[in-house]
């Protein structure tokens, strides 16, 4: 089982996590937890750190941000022992779970099952700090955002669990972000490769590592809500969609169009700016090349890398700053399914879905398993609604007459 940072923001909330553990418990399971900090104090440590020139990849970083952890964790051991349950708090390095030397995003190598084995034979809930591990420095370390997701999968894979349940603040997968788009409908199930999809395409619900564990390790995963006792998503590799079509649109900001005029040297330098990118692994599944523009390519980078791309393209002698322009403030929209380029008429249908828009678009990308388009920041919103509505991906209940009245 485990709980994000809403999930044990307060004393109340890890009250009321630690009721859920003890129902598990009672249902005759054995149960290890992970727990993410408390909302927001990981952000406020990360600010402390970087006050003080700490980077992510500096070992005293991780030291400090792997703090919050160690407060949830021992709090949530209280509050089971407090209501009967005996439990016990586990550090990373405690366990140990051991990750490679890469501060700030590191990767688990190995945990022990041992410490887990031995606490349910003596009736005890072990209670493990999220997101952290220990190197072979021993040097605390930290898996980058997102990382307690991939502990508890880990964790679920070392002790051969039936199951890894993570608690969030939604009641599952939905084919959107309900707060955004009011009428998406919440998955029953969903396939390890179309959900790693949908993460790593900017959905919130988990994260890209822990999905990617799970596919490895096999390990069903079950995203439900901690404010509530409903169903939640199944994320399987047997799980049983329609061979064709969405499951799912997200989308994420923060991207912009780099176009680069290359003129006669078109052929041979894009070869050496793919390699380039692949080094430093950015992705480039959206370059275009314009020939009819007299040779120049588009590209679809994250604003962060801007600047070292600059420097790269002058320093390697592919491009000068007056062969490139950029247009800023943009978001990819992804659509994720199955077959969008094998059923003969869907990709007719995207592009006809991209006829119909009365804004322009900035580059799309189109495999067997996800169309992504690039848009203006301020318009991103409104094509995940408009797409969503477009492909009958809305749920039809007794409120959507009043919705589609209030969109249109």
């Amino acid at each position: 089982m485990k709980f994000g940072g809403t999930s044990v923001a307060d004393i109340g909330r890890l009250e009321h996590v630690a009721l859920k553990v003890r129902r598990q418990v009672e249902a005759g399971d054995q149960v290890a937890v992970v727990v993410s900090a408390m909302a927001g104090v990981t952000n406020q440590l990360v600010g402390y750190a970087k006050a003080l020139g700490g980077s992510e990849s500096l070992p005293e970083y991780d030291a400090v941000v792997s703090t919050g952890e160690q407060i949830t964790t021992a709090l949530l051991a209280l509050a089971l022992q407090q209501i009967g349950v005996p439990a016990q708090s586990f550090m990373g390095w405690q366990i140990p779970i051991r990750t490679d030397n890469c501060h700030g995003r590191a990767t688990i190598q190995s945990i022990e099952a041992k410490p887990f084995e031995s606490c349910w034979e003596k009736g005890i809930v072990p209670i493990v700090a999220g997101f952290q591990g220990i190197n072979s420095h021993r040097r605390i370390t930290t898996l980058g955002r997102g990382g307690s997701d991939t502990t508890a999968v880990a964790v679920a894979a070392a002790v051969k669990a039936d199951r890894c349940d993570i608690y969030t603040d939604v009641e599952g997968v939905y084919t959107a972000d309900p707060r955004l788009v009011p009428l998406a409908r919440k998955l029953d199930e969903i396939s390890y490769a179309e959900m790693l999809e949908l993460a790593a395409q900017g959905a919130k619900v988990l994260h890209p590592r822990s999905v990617g564990t799970a596919m490895i390790s096999e390990v069903a995963v079950q995203v439900l809500s901690s404010f509530d006792d409903k169903p939640g998503t199944m994320v399987t590799s047997s799980a049983q969609l329609t061979e064709v079509g969405i499951s799912g649109i997200t989308h994420s900001t923060g991207w912009l169009k780099l176009t680069v005029d290359l003129g006669d040297t078109l052929s041979t330098n894009i070869k050496k700016m793919r390699s380039l990118l692949g080094q430093a692994n950015i992705s480039h599944e959206m370059m275009v090349m314009n020939l009819s523009k007299g040779g120049s390519i588009d590209l679809f980078i994250p604003h962060g890398h801007l600047t070292w791309l600059l420097t790269v393209l002058e320093d390697h002698k592919i491009a000068l700053e007056s062969q490139i322009s950029v247009t800023p403030d943009l978001a990819k929209v992804t659509l994720v399914g199955r077959g969008l380029i094998a059923e003969n008429g869907y990709s007719q249908k995207l592009l006809q879905a991209m006829k119909n828009l009365d804004f322009s678009t900035h580059l799309a990308t189109l495999t067997t398993q996800k169309f992504s388009i690039g848009v203006h920041e301020a318009k991103a919103c409104d094509l995940v609604r408009y797409l969503h509505y477009y492909f009958n991906l809305d749920q039809i209940n007794d409120n959507s007459p009043k919705i589609m009245a209030a969109r249109l």
